[in-house]
């Protein structure tokens, strides 16, 4: 029996959703590392439940706000138990295959955005508080973000600014990052752990996973094998592999020593930007893009990394910024519409707006969620300490710079 390409599409799904879902794990382990073991573990919890509950709601009626029909005209789709209901032993025939392996992907990959939140604010927020805000973040921020992108006919991203974003950058990169600096901020700043906390092997497996998994959510993308499968999956590879030769020689410039935790990224950078063009930039511009994602990230997080708010900004800002440089590069050098082709900035303005927008309002969004938990029914692990007040030395956090391996 010869496979139908429907069915060969599906098989695509499947595998790359299965590879998306190392991600939420890969991230515990290397930002978890970045604090020890004890950090690692509790980030590792908060991906857990993030992905469990990013699943649940999607089957609850979730899926239908991401990709259903229109609900609010270009904002957001219908709720729907349609993924609850219309597949199963009820239905002899079964479900339509293609349809069960794309919301599977497409889960997949919102969970990789709840992940980047619940890792990057583990050791901040109880668990209580983890659970009212996955529900609340993923009606206000997730699904609205993912429908814009999602929806390519009514979705105000996609389909009214003609935004170009084949993996989803703006729900999984921009809207997640924002966010978890909006819950951060509302927690407060803390302090550093000692840099001996590290462990270096939770840093190479968690690497090692995300570098894996994210190729599985970009090859993916595309939905489908065809003519754009190979393009996608090989401009994955070089921006990765270009993100991690530019961050070691940043660290090789500053640190005089590159390190496997500054490769690892390097090549995270990378595949964060070529989320959005991986589609239509030739291979040559995404080897440069993979470049520049990494040196932009590398010196944001050396800035970041002074503001004393922890471990977890390196990665809000790898996320973020390499998202939207990203986004912006795709406006700039995609082959269908970018500036050096087209000779307008028609796209490069279209791609601003739409990072930038999404950026400011699931930042305010989100701090407006830890406000009001930590308010209500509280939101962080330790009472608010006056100012001038000593900390207690188990208390303590101390993080050095990203390339620095222990």
């Amino acid at each position: 029996m010869v496979a139908t390409s429907e069915q060969v599409d599906a098989l695509l799904l499947f595998v790359c959703g299965a590879l998306t879902l190392l991600i939420p794990f890969g991230l515990a382990f290397f930002v978890g590392g970045l604090g020890g073991r004890s950090a690692a573990s509790r980030a590792l919890l908060f991906a857990l439940i993030g992905t469990a509950a990013t699943v649940v709601l999607g089957v609850l009626g979730g899926y239908g706000m991401l990709a259903g029909s229109p609900w609010i005209a270009h904002v957001v789709g219908t709720p729907s138990f349609g993924l609850a209901t219309g597949f199963g032993a009820a239905d002899p025939h079964g479900g339509p295959l293609y349809g069960i392996a794309r919301a599977g992907a497409q889960l997949a990959a919102c969970a990789v955005s709840v992940a980047i939140v619940g890792v990057a604010v583990a050791s901040r927020i109880t668990l209580r508080a983890w659970l009212v805000l996955i529900v609340l973040w993923s009606v206000l921020v997730l699904y609205p973000v993912g429908y814009a992108v999602l929806a390519l006919d009514d979705g105000w991203a996609t389909g009214v600014l003609g935004v170009i974003d084949f993996g989803g950058a703006l729900p999984i990169g921009v809207a997640a990052g924002a966010s978890a600096a909006g819950v951060i901020l509302a927690c407060g700043r803390g302090e550093h752990r000692p840099p001996e906390e590290r462990s270096f092997a939770s840093i190479a497996i968690g690497g090692s996973l995300v570098w894996v998994g994210w190729l599985g959510l970009t090859t993916g993308s595309e939905g489908a094998v065809d003519a754009y499968t190979g393009l996608i999956a090989i401009n994955s590879f070089v921006a990765s592999a270009g993100g991690c030769l530019a961050w070691m020689a940043v660290d090789r410039v500053l640190l005089r020593r590159p390190t496997t935790t500054s490769a690892l990224c390097g090549a995270f950078s990378g595949l964060v930007a070529i989320t959005p063009a991986s589609g239509v930039l030739t291979i040559g511009w995404s080897l440069l893009l993979g470049a520049i994602a990494a040196l932009a990230c590398a010196t944001m997080v050396d800035l970041a990394a002074r503001a004393r708010f922890g471990a977890s900004m390196a990665l809000i800002v790898i996320v973020t910024v390499a998202s939207l440089v990203g986004l912006l590069y795709t406006g700039l050098f995609a082959a269908s519409g970018g500036m050096i082709y087209s000779g307008n900035f028609d796209l490069f303005t279209a791609q601003g707006i739409a990072g930038f927008s999404v950026l400011i309002g699931a930042f305010a969004v989100s701090l407006g969620l830890a406000l009001a938990l930590r308010y209500t029914i509280g939101l962080t692990r330790v009472r608010y300490r006056a100012q001038g007040e000593p900390t207690p030395d188990r208390d303590r956090e101390t993080v050095p710079p990203v390339g620095e391996d222990r």
